[in-house]
């Protein structure tokens, strides 16, 4: 029998690192082996421009990221960094404004069975797709004088994740993705070999050996066919290298292991660093929301609730950048505190408040399967089905669909589908 190759096994064969790598990530230092003449001879006098550029660009902080990555462009043209940046800029407001940052949809493969493409302008395209060509550009001229500058080779493979980034997430070209991130994988493995000391290296390589080990066996014997291989535990190993001793991909690394340590179901060392992340970026929003997500999944909705309901008051004071919040998302979690409790009014009341905000499309569809869910607890049947036909005939996200097909035939919280309550459950 064939088997079936979908956007999914793709994704999740190399998108899936492509993702998590964010963008190069807070630089907190500079390799040790400099060579005269290439772009780790002014590595270090780049640093502090590329530390505050990347603090910003986390926080959200969008067009203050944008002048430092100028200013860094204008006083080093030939380095990367700088085009790159600019790059990462737009990436990061397009994958923000279409859920790609929020880590919970990656738990499983949902936001990859979401139909549909992302909302972006032709000036964002045109933008991004010049400024990752000039970045490309320099690191081959780069390369050509001086093939053995590992900084540059490092950049080029960081430029393969960027543009499978943008493939998965904005253009929704699967193959595609797969295929850059493999190319970026490659391109840092061999800096390993010339510098197994390069830790930021660690980070491509490791997250594409995850992708492949979690592929059910048969994928798996497929990718084999096709030369990619994957080892679970070296995968985990070497993106929490480069989160503990990276110096250019530390923080991306650390939000790599918030997704993959959920799929692996260690939620306490993925609420360690998702509060290690909300911490070091206070103004980003959905760090905060991803630890209030990974609590309820915990099963900790009192702990949840009383984050949620700071977190709804410092959006509406204009705290941070807060006001970049996925319009929904709170009263989506608030609700889930509730319905997780068994306080079906509560829960309904709050579900309800989220679709009167214009939440997304992915988002309605949530709110109106949770609304469902209590509608079910309080014994108001026909309304639950209201809710769950809604989210057949919007359609767009598969899982959803499922979960609301089988709710159909049985209420919530008996038929409830494995994966849609909380761990503490023992789903």
């Amino acid at each position: 029998m064939m088997m079936r190759i979908t956007p999914t096994t793709a994704t999740r064969v190399g998108f899936l690192a492509g993702l998590v790598l964010l963008v190069s990530g807070l630089v907190h230092g500079q390799p040790q082996d400099l060579v005269e003449g290439s772009p780790r001879a002014y590595g270090d006098e780049a640093l502090p421009l590329e530390i505050e550029a990347y603090q910003h660009l986390f926080n959200y902080d969008f067009e203050a990221a944008g002048e430092i990555f100028e200013r860094l462009d204008d006083r080093f043209p030939d380095f990367a960094a700088g085009p790159y940046g600019h790059a990462a800029v737009t990436w990061t407001k397009v994958g923000q404004r279409v859920g790609a940052m929020r880590g919970s949809s990656h738990r499983g493969d949902r936001f990859w069975e979401q139909s549909g493409t992302a909302v972006v302008t032709d000036e964002e395209t045109r933008f991004f797709e010049d400024q990752l060509e000039e970045a490309r550009r320099r690191c081959e001229a780069v390369r050509q004088r001086d093939p053995g500058d590992l900084l540059n080779l490092y950049y080029l493979g960081s430029i393969e994740s960027m543009k499978a980034a943008w493939d998965g997430t904005v253009q929704r070209a699967y193959f595609s993705a797969a295929r850059a991130m493999r190319r970026a994988a490659s391109l840092h493995r061999e800096v390993l070999e010339a510098d197994p000391g390069f830790a930021d290296a660690y980070h491509a390589p490791g997250a594409q050996d995850y992708a492949i080990a979690t592929l059910p066996r048969a994928l798996r014997m497929l990718a084999f066919l096709f030369g990619m291989r994957g080892e679970r535990d070296r995968g985990l190993d070497w993106v929490a290298r480069t989160a503990r001793e990276g110096q250019r991909s530390r923080w991306g690394a650390l939000w790599a292991l918030v997704l993959f340590m959920q799929r692996e179901d260690r939620l306490d060392d993925a609420l360690t660093a998702v509060s290690t992340l909300r911490e070091q970026f206070p103004k980003n929003p959905d760090f905060a929301l991803e630890e209030i997500g990974i609590r309820l999944y915990h099963g900790e909705t009192a702990e949840a609730r009383d984050a949620l309901l700071v977190f709804i008051e410092r959006r509406d004071a204009g705290f941070g950048n807060y006001h970049l919040t996925t319009r929904g998302i709170p009263e989506l979690r608030l609700g889930e505190s509730w319905l997780f409790e068994e306080s079906w009014e509560e829960a309904e009341a709050a579900f309800s408040q989220g679709l009167q905000s214009s939440p997304p499309p992915d988002v309605r569809l949530m709110l109106h399967f949770r609304r469902g869910n209590a509608r079910d607890g309080r014994g108001q049947r026909q309304r639950a089905l209201f809710d769950y036909n809604r989210v057949r005939q919007l359609g767009g996200d598969k899982v959803l669909e499922r979960w609301a097909g089988d709710l159909r035939k049985t209420p919530w919280p008996e038929g409830a589908p494995e994966g849609s309550r909380p761990h503490a459950e023992g789903e």
